[in-house]
């Protein structure tokens, strides 16, 4: 199977694929905010702010900066954005599982920043 024919696809999809990645955590957080206060860190409580509250804004941030990347807005910025917030998580989230799986997805929205329109 020739995939050089494909190739001109995978920056969209690769964005398509991380827009729902960050939509889906974002309504997730939105949904179910008490399941995710176990992973905010100490210091983000130190703003005055309690952990539903800090996780119901970045599942709010998280959605709209998703449907910004995903309908073609903004996208190097939303996707710089997106890729720093998701580097402070995953280091927040140390040397885990899901850290490095975190820190893989950063890598992987920072690539579209770089990249650009598609």
């Amino acid at each position: 199977m020739n995939t050089e024919k494909f190739s001109p696809y995978a920056p969209m999809i690769l964005r398509l694929g991380m827009t729902f990645v960050f939509a889906w955590f974002g309504a997730s957080q939105l949904v179910n905010a008490s399941a995710w206060t176990s992973v905010v860190p100490g210091w983000a409580t130190g703003f005055g702010m309690n952990a539903v509250t800090i996780v119901h804004l970045n599942g709010v941030f998280e959605i709209i900066a998703a449907l910004l990347m995903g309908m073609g807005f903004w996208i190097r910025p939303v996707a710089a954005l997106l890729a720093l917030h998701l580097f402070v998580i995953a280091t927040s989230l140390g040397l885990s599982a899901i850290g490095i799986r975190d820190f893989g997805l950063s890598f992987a929205t920072l690539s579209i920043a770089l990249r650009g329109k598609n």
